[in-house]
């Protein structure tokens, strides 16, 4: 059962990253922008889902899931600041290789067990991901003809992609030890429902001081005009479907296993950016994802 929620959210999250990267290079305060429409999102879908569910949600069970959310929070934050600067083709498969983390502290705390080719599939979707984050032309060509004004340009854009990576390793840390804090919370305290509840609010709580906050750095600012922010809300919505998704998976899996599964999703980030952001793929780059493809098979049975 867990492969089938997995594979949904690896749909999602794949879509929603492509349409977060087109909005965060379009607006000023597009990161703190995102994380406000994402954290009302979760609110009003965690409402809705409390009412079909009738799953009661307790002040303790907010109190206990609250350092992981604020630690998941933290994470996105430094994935959407990374996508103003580095190629989300470039980034996705370098931050989700968080995997790494989680598997290691399952198998190193929580005991769990995997097999010999299970392992191997693994290192192959890590090892792929990594490689698919190496690409020369994410710095910026020498153009001008001028030797001086080059060099300057160079060295500004290869310090602003040091920076993006950067926040991309601050999103590998804090979702590879959330990921496991989820797995390890999972099996010993709370249920699926109890978590993305709890996730919920926290995540509105903040969304809510967010918007607070922009309001008061742009006036003219209006988070709720559907029409002008859309895309902003189509992105926060599909990213909040792969929430629940994420979850369940982790209730009927093992995160040893779920977790570099569902980290595959920048596979399909990266096809997406292709076709919609236009980011070009090299050949060996293609090979990398058709490895992690047929890893992600082997990781389902």
């Amino acid at each position: 059962m867990w492969i089938i929620f997995a594979t949904i959210a690896v749909l999602l999250w794949g879509t929603s990253e492509t349409i977060f990267k087109k909005i965060s290079t379009a607006e000023k305060h597009s990161v703190l922008k995102l994380i406000s429409c994402n954290g009302l999102m979760l609110g009003l879908c965690a409402l809705i889902y409390m009412l079909i569910t009738r799953t009661q949600i307790t002040f303790d069970v907010i109190i206990i899931y609250l350092p992981i959310s604020l630690i998941y929070i933290a994470s996105m934050f430094c994935t959407y600041k990374a996508m103003t600067l580095v190629k989300v083709s470039i980034l996705s498969p370098l931050q989700n290789s968080s995997c790494a983390i989680t598997t290691i502290l399952c198998i190193l705390i929580l005991k769990q067990k995997i097999s010999i080719i299970q392992i191997i599939a693994i290192i192959v979707i890590i090892l792929c991901m990594i490689l698919l984050s190496v690409n020369k032309d994410e710095v910026l060509k020498l153009e001008s003809g001028n030797k001086e004004e080059d060099e300057r340009n160079a060295k500004r854009a290869y310090l602003l992609y040091l920076k993006g990576i950067f926040f991309a390793l601050g999103y590998w840390l804090l979702d590879g030890i959330g990921s496991f804090m989820d797995d390890y919370t999972l099996e010993a305290n709370l249920s699926a429902e109890q978590v993305i509840i709890a996730f919920s609010f926290i995540y509105c709580f903040v969304g809510i001081i967010t918007s607070i906050f922009l309001k008061i750095k742009e006036k003219d600012y209006k988070l709720l005009d559907i029409k002008n922010n859309k895309l902003k809300w189509l992105g926060t919505f599909i990213e909040t479907a792969g929430q629940y998704t994420y979850i369940y998976a982790f209730a009927f899996g093992d995160a040893v296993l779920a977790s570099p599964y569902i980290a595959a999703y920048s596979i399909v980030t990266i096809i997406l950016s292709r076709i919609f952001l236009k980011e070009k793929l090299t050949n060996n780059q293609y090979l990398l994802i058709g490895a992690v493809l047929i890893s992600m098979i082997i990781l389902s049975f």
